[in-house]
């Protein structure tokens, strides 16, 4: 092959590798699978949403219509940029980024390739609308463009993307299309919610945003103007606006537009993978001269990663500059201003830390660090059954000091593994979906704690972690609570795709797993969501039923959310598939919720509510109304927790708009003749022991959660065959004593002509609480004479598994129906339920169970428990949209 061929070859081949193009394109069923949608624990895009991307970065943006929502919070994101990362490092945290702070309304303006530097043409125009958009080239572009409304401007955004670039150039135009002048703030709002940071650098004229933790940082630098950022600033019209930057022209973020006239603010918007990083491209924006600096962390075991890397910069007083962690390979790259200002670097990673390195960037072109930890300690975790097979478990490690402190200094080891919205190791949590792993720990002596669930014992030891040795974690969980007959569950919790919160989705799973919820809905805030994908990437769809659902959340607090499964999930769809809100009418929302998907049997939850509210005082006056009442035709279950409220009755209703005790509310509601059962769940937000302080137990044909079906699950609850506890396992039945003997548990009906039964009260505990208190309500008031405590009663109480196992006899005045409560007034669930539940004292209650003891059928006696509370003369029986009766429907 001659020589001329093979250079000629060997370019075009080079040409083919240097010059990919950028693109644009729609996400369509069709290239789900070509992986052009980012990934990240903040990626928001569905179906019709429009992908930019070159070989450096790359952004969704909303779909430009009315409708489009990424999340509950984060509304109105067409046009928008809803997620945006690193090409090669797919990561998104960001929420949302609304350029003219997300008061406009965008409609598709054009979706265009160009040449690197051309403007869009109408030849190179492709398509005209926004219906499928595919487009490549060395430049791509995307106009958006919101129409006037209220006196306000025409707002024309151009996003545009060059091939090679690591940022997006974003130019707005505002444009007074009135005869009278205008008032144009030029600001931008972006969401980047919880663990973020965010500032401004004046030097280089950038406002950032950080999540050091999961490893993504924003940048903005503005063109031509100056950059601040106020989280608390608020536009012209005075509505608050967070997280806003200002774009500062002629001294002021706010002009004066005469009619006809327009004005432009451009600025370039990046992601980074450290604040680190984002910083260097900002200094590079500005000009400045730059240093690459390329570090490596290792021990003696080889790469380290996770580790942070924070630069300071001083002489004197050093600041902080910026921080970023080591990748799987332990590097982090960045940039640095080539100054000579006291630069310094500091490596750490879970309490092991390198000598402080102090950097010269004067007399250098780059800089390589290889930063060596000291050996790192492990403790290596084999937890199992009792017969040695894998186990979920949530593993607590608390440090302490040690027997014998060799120093006054001496400290107990610090363990905070990451935020309360990460997954598997959270603060001092490790969540083990089979009971094996190893984690790094500091040095020092731990206090540990293994747990799964109140049926369980856990177990409490102590272990030791030596630098560069692994310390064994051993232990076996035992199930010592039979419950046979009922599984564990939890019906309304939520992560990241709520849109109130951060929290990874995988580690709300986990959190559920190791709790041992056996049936958990997903339940996310205005979207049809699933956990199925978490499940099946552990491995232990056979160890936790669930199935897909949602709360839907109107803005009527706390009276419009309610929660409904199973529905059916339409993935990558506007809240996946699910209905939208009513603000302005609870009983329209609820009733949508309870027919959708063509009238499809389902359970509705009523959550949370002020049932005083509903009842009868629509406007919390104080006086009463219609209320909302005609919601409860809809419910299956309501929220009534917390459930130890049972046992602290309120005297008065001294505030209308708050439901005084949740729980006696509803009781009253029993009395007035409403059968809907009741339901405590956690409403679950964030990952450090946020499920499992509360659950229900449901009636149940099998005992394997691989067996769980949904339907069973709803039928059982809307009888009302469910006892409600944060931790103890109650049971109760009732057999009558005349002719046949006849029995009914939790949510059931029975006759006993004579007025006579047999109540049956049984009581299991774990080792790590208590209870001492047993008491039986007639028709919600409590019945002195069956009120038992082990100070007065202890020859009922035993300190086994079994704390209460007795026969009650009653002998009923009237039809009643029959709850059980018991509680650990001494006692507490302790560590076993972390920092923000372990004061609770331990607490269960049943579901009523219904006697008619004349033979006429259960008639509700009207009591309100003395305390008036507004109500209506007739009550909205639930209805029968599912196509079978409700039990006193």
């Amino acid at each position: 092959m001659p020589r001329w061929t093979f250079f000629v070859a060997l370019s075009l081949l080079s040409l083919a590798t240097r010059l990919p193009a950028a693109e644009i394109v729609t996400i369509t069923a069709e290239n789900l699978d070509k992986g052009i949608a980012p990934a990240g624990k903040e990626a928001d895009w569905i179906l019709g949403d429009h992908v930019m991307r070159n070989d450096k970065i790359v952004a969704v943006f909303g779909n430009p219509i009315p409708t489009r929502n990424a999340n509950m919070t984060v509304k109105n994101v067409g046009g928008c940029i809803i997620d945006l990362t690193e090409r090669d490092r797919p990561n998104d945290q960001l929420s949302a980024y609304y350029p003219g702070g997300g008061g406009y309304v965008f409609g598709f303006g054009l979706a265009a390739a160009t040449s690197r530097n051309a403007t869009p043409s109408a030849e190179s125009v492709a398509p005209a609308v926004a219906a499928n958009v595919a487009a490549s080239g060395e430049a791509v572009h995307l106009r958006v463009v919101a129409k006037p409304s209220d006196g306000g401007p025409r707002v024309e955004v151009a996003y545009h993307l060059v091939d090679g670039d690591d940022f997006m150039t974003v130019t707005t135009k505002y444009t007074n299309p009135h005869d009278k002048p205008i008032k144009v703030d030029l600001i931008d709002r972006v969401r980047a919610d919880r663990t973020f940071t965010a500032n401004i650098d004046a030097e280089t004229n950038v406002a950032w945003w950080d999540d050091e933790w999961f490893g993504q940082a924003y940048g903005i630098v503005p063109v031509g103007a100056k950059v601040q950022y106020d989280p608390n600033a608020k536009t012209r019209d005075g509505k608050q606006q967070t997280a806003v930057v200002q774009y500062i022209v002629d001294g002021s973020a706010n002009v004066d537009l005469a009619p006809g006239k327009s004005v432009e603010v451009t600025r370039r918007v990046f992601p980074a993978n450290s604040l680190l990083a984002a910083r260097g491209i900002a200094a590079r924006m500005a000009d400045k001269p730059l240093v690459p600096v390329a570090v490596t962390v290792v021990d003696d075991k080889g790469p380290v990663p996770g580790a942070f890397v924070t630069v300071s910069r001083g002489k004197n007083k050093p600041e902080k500059h910026a921080a970023g962690r080591s990748d799987k390979d332990g590097k982090l790259a960045f940039d640095l201003p080539k100054t000579d200002d006291g630069w310094r670097v500091n490596v750490e990673r879970l309490g092991r830390r390198v000598r402080e390195i102090p950097l010269d960037l004067m007399s250098t072109t780059s800089v390589t660090i290889k930063a060596e930890l000291p050996p790192a300690g492990y403790v290596v975790a084999n937890i199992t059954d009792d017969r040695g097979g894998p186990i979920p478990c949530k593993v607590q490690f608390q440090g302490r000091l040690p027997a014998k402190p060799v120093s006054v200094d001496d400290k107990a080891p610090e363990v905070d593994f990451g935020p309360d919205s990460a997954d598997t190791a959270v603060k001092n949590v490790y969540y083990s979906h089979n009971g094996k792993f190893r984690q790094e720990l500091p040095p020092g002596d731990y206090d540990a704690v293994i747990s799964y669930g109140p049926e369980y014992d856990a177990v409490f030891t102590s272990i030791k972690v030596e630098r560069g040795e692994e310390s064994p974690l051993a232990a076996k969980l035992v199930r010592v609570v039979d419950s046979k007959g009922w599984v564990s569950s939890d019906f309304h919790s939520h992560s990241t795709p709520s849109g109130d919160n951060t929290s990874s989705q995988f580690g709300r799973v986990q959190n559920l797993l190791c709790e041992h919820i056996e049936f958990a809905p997903c339940t996310e805030h205005n979207r049809i969501s699933t956990y199925v994908p978490h499940l099946k990437q552990l491995g232990v769809e056979h160890l936790m039923a669930t199935c897909s659902g949602m709360e839907l959340t109107g803005s009527l607090l706390p009276v419009n959310h309610q929660n409904a499964f199973p529905l059916v999930e339409r993935p990558h769809t506007q809240d996946g598939g699910g209905p939208v809100v009513d603000n302005a009418n609870p009983v329209a929302q609820i009733e949508r919720l309870a027919l959708w998907d063509d009238k499809s049997e389902k359970l509705v939850q009523m959550n949370h509510p002020n049932l005083v509210q509903i009842l009868g005082d629509r406007d919390t006056d104080g006086q009463p109304d219609a209320g909302f009442e005609n919601m409860f035709g809809f419910v299956d279950v309501m929220e009534v927790h917390p459930p130890h409220e049972v046992f602290t009755p309120p005297a008065t209703l001294e505030d209308a708009r708050k439901s005084p005790n949740t729980i006696t509310n509803w009781m009253q509601m029993l009395n007035l003749g409403y059968r809907i059962p009741g339901v405590v769940n956690t409403d679950a937000h964030y990952n450090f022991h946020g499920s499992g302080f509360l659950r229900n137990y449901i009636k149940s044909p099998t005992d394997d959660p691989a067996k769980i079906a949904t339907m069973d699950m709803v039928r059982a609850s809307e009888r009302g065959q469910v006892v409600m506890t944060n931790g103890p396992f109650l049971e109760a039945t009732l057999t009558t004593l005349q002719g046949e003997k006849k029995t009914a548990g939790s949510g059931e009906a029975i006759s006993a002509p004579d007025s006579k039964a047999m109540l049956h009260v049984r009581v299991q505990c774990p080792n790590w609480f208590d209870v001492d208190r047993v008491q039986v309500f007639i028709n919600g008031r409590p019945d002195k004479k069956l009120n038992f405590t082990r100070r007065e009663n202890a020859k009922l109480f035993s300190r086994e598994v079994v704390r209460f196992d007795h026969e009650i006899p009653l002998e009923l005045e009237s039809d009643a129906h029959v709850i059980v409560a018991t509680i650990g007034e001494e006692s507490q669930l302790g560590v076993v339920m972390g920092p923000d539940h372990g004061k609770d004292k331990p607490v269960a209650v049943t579901n009523p169970i219904f006697v008619d003891v004349d033979g006429d059928g259960f008639k509700a006696n009207g009591d309100l428990l003395g305390l008036p509370i507004p109500h209506q003369k007739t009550i909205t029986p639930r209805g029968h949209a599912h196509g079978h009766e409700h039990v006193g429907g």
